[in-house]
């Protein structure tokens, strides 16, 4: 499975993870994916592709805070 990551879920990380002061490698950490994966989310220009799994873990982290 594939999926969009927008340029508002990535908008929405950056900030999350500027407000929480968390490294690349911190955000990895709390995501469970690599930190790779984690520099194409925050640097690509949106939209792109992304798996199944990557999609999963950045909208379930944006949301905890609902």
């Amino acid at each position: 499975m594939q999926a969009i990551i927008t340029e508002q879920q990535q908008i929405a990380l950056i900030k999350k993870q500027a407000i929480n002061r968390l490294t690349r490698t911190q955000l990895a950490t709390n995501l469970n994916l690599s930190r790779p994966t984690i520099k194409d989310v925050l640097d690509k220009q949106a939209p792109f592709v992304v798996s199944g799994k990557t999609f999963t873990a950045v909208n379930n982290y944006l949301l905890e805070d609902l």
